[in-house]
């Protein structure tokens, strides 16, 4: 960065000696081989009459691998002289192919029929040890790169991480992608699915690795902070990726009143929860106001109910169902309030005012008021309007709950026995014969000695180890529930679940085996089982956490959840 301040100041200064400037620089003149080089090239261009008649015509790069490039547009007003300036910064991270010295030639430009160009100068390429070397090839680099660099405040823009490494094992190392926090942008993920690897010469790869939308919230050259992201070797913890710089535009200064910076397209509805029953003064009625379309949308933009001496309401429950794919944030944000009316007739109820910008359009566009007219009763009216098959089923309902229904009288009979001994002499009889028979009966068989198996002692604890052992926690279950909350939307609810899930694999395998749940995937499973539980649980923290869920991505967790763990308790 001192070295593109340094250039620039003397682009300043050499203004006064011609309209026309054309300079290159290099972040290291004594660059090790395969040791990535930063060549900055700027030109500018002063005065209203010059004319550039080509784009910037590059130096002869054929010793080097062009491994990124990004570019930054400036143009303003030199407030002294009156002058307009265009100026564009480009720079581009090359890899040497050869060791010694190398020429980098002179960048051509030519504006109003001739041609400026940059002083050449050489660079000094060393060889490296093999430790170096080796150190190196294992080396991995971040690039962002923003599909439209000019846009209006708030209007998305998507971006791109790609990573850059020789070492393709690299690729599945890169974990834990924060992207900055800033207030003058709105950054939300888009996709964390890397895509395929892609060569880009005979010795370098790329790879995109996550994909995010960029909210600009104020006008001027905004400028990104880097992405971070972790690599699992010894020798690299953290990398970060390059700073973006995007050109916002100031909106059309004609807007609307109730304009609240939405940018993009949208509809506003207002509609009540049909019911069977009439409307009637002091009873509850459920209002729906509901925003939907694309764009930066979020629940600031939806509009709010105005109060009004004809209804109460009370604070509405907050429904969204948002993604975010390559064009914004699409959805819907519903609110669902509670009004009571106070009092008969035709009541307006009506939200306030909303009004968006349309990029593709360049205009803005008023929906005014979004309102519904209900038509609210007193209990009389209501009366009056009922049928008279239905004032009699009222009546009725009335009548048996209110009216208390007779309950017969119990009456008591009394019953005198008397004690006949007679009876009882000839019962005693039959008593004796009867036992007398028997014993006669079973006199003559012999019983069969049964030789009962002892079973071997053991104590409680030894029991309770077995049953233990035998048990499995209940995660086909759990698994069932996780699958039933993907598909309800209930988020928060899945990533519970998850960790019930976690526990009981947990406590299992400590049961069952002595050990932990990392202890037993590295003895029992395999380094590379490990690595990719390890994984899992990375991107099962990072979704649980991100502000906007993408279907398609938590599907795709499911399955892993369910074919690792499967494993695990097999």
């Amino acid at each position: 960065m001192q070295k593109i301040l340094n250039i620039l100041f003397f682009v300043m200064s050499a203004i006064s000696y011609g309209q026309v400037t054309v300079l290159t620089d290099v972040n290291t003149k004594e660059p090790k081989q395969n040791e990535p080089v930063v060549l900055t090239i700027v030109q500018e261009v002063v005065g209203e009459n010059m004319e550039q008649q080509s784009p910037l015509r590059l130096p002869d790069l054929s010793k080097f691998d062009i491994v990124g490039s990004a570019s930054e547009q400036n143009t303003f007003i030199d407030q002294k002289r009156g002058i307009r300036v265009n100026q564009i910064i480009y720079q581009l991270y090359l890899q040497p192919k050869v060791t010694g010295k190398v020429k980098i030639g002179s960048a051509l430009l030519t504006v109003n029929g001739k041609i400026y160009k940059s002083e050449p100068f050489d660079i000094l390429v060393k060889e490296t040890s093999r430790a170096e070397t080796e150190y190196l090839s294992k080396d991995v680099y971040l690039n962002v790169e923003v599909q439209d660099k000019e846009v209006y405040e708030n209007q998305p823009t998507v971006a791109v991480l790609r990573a850059y490494s020789k070492n393709y094992d690299n690729f599945r190392k890169l974990e834990n992608i924060k992207f900055p926090q800033q207030n003058n942008a709105r950054i939300k993920p888009i996709s964390y699915k890397k895509q395929d690897i892609e060569n880009v010469n005979g010795e370098m790869a790329s790879q995109v690795i996550a994909m995010f939308i960029i909210f600009p919230e104020e006008a001027g050259n905004v400028e990104i902070e880097p992405v971070s992201a972790m690599v699992k070797t010894p020798e690299i913890s953290k990398i970060v990726s390059n700073k973006v710089k995007i050109n916002v535009k100031t909106l059309p200064k004609d807007s609307p009143e109730n304009f609240k910076n939405a940018v993009g397209k949208f509809h506003v509805s207002i509609k009540e929860i049909a019911k069977t029953e009439p409307l009637e003064v002091n009873k509850p009625i459920d209002v729906l106001v509901k925003i939907s379309g694309l764009g930066n949308l979020d629940e600031d933009k939806l509009p709010k109910l105005i109060e009004s001496k004809d209804y109460t309401f009370f604070k509405p429950q907050i429904i969204s169902k948002l993604s975010t794919n390559k064009e914004g944030v699409k959805g819907s944000i519903t609110a669902k309030y509670v009004v009571i009316p106070k009092h008969e007739g035709k009541i307006n109820i009506s939200t306030e005012p909303f009004s968006f910008f349309n990029p593709e359009l360049n205009q803005y566009i008023d929906l005014g008021v979004k309102s519904i007219v209900l038509n609210v009763l007193n209990s009389a009216q209501i009366a009056a309007q009922k049928s008279t098959i239905d004032i009699v089923d009222d009546y009725t309902a009335n009548v048996l709950n209110s009216v208390p229904l007779p309950v017969i009288e119990k009456e008591k009979h009394t019953q005198s026995y008397r004690f006949n001994f007679k009876n009882l002499f000839s019962g005693l009889a039959v008593l004796v014969m009867g036992t007398f028979l028997f014993f006669l009966w079973i006199r003559p068989k012999k019983k069969a000695l049964v030789t009962v198996e002892n079973k071997p002692i053991t104590t409680i604890r030894e029991e309770e180890e077995k049953i233990k052992n035998l048990l499995k926690p209940g995660f086909e279950a759990n698994l069932e529930y996780m699958k039933t909350l993907l598909s309800n939307r209930d988020y928060s609810a899945f990533f519970a679940t998850y960790e019930e899930l976690q526990q009981d694999a947990e406590q299992h395998i400590q049961q069952k085996f002595g050990m932990g749940l990392k202890a037993f995937l590295e003895n029992y499973k395999g380094s590379q089982f490990t690595e990719d539980f390890r994984n899992l649980e990375q991107q099962i923290s990072i979704e649980k956490y991100s502000p906007i869920h993408d279907d398609s991505h938590l599907e795709e967790l499911y399955n892993s959840i369910t074919a690792m763990y499967s494993e695990i308790m097999e």
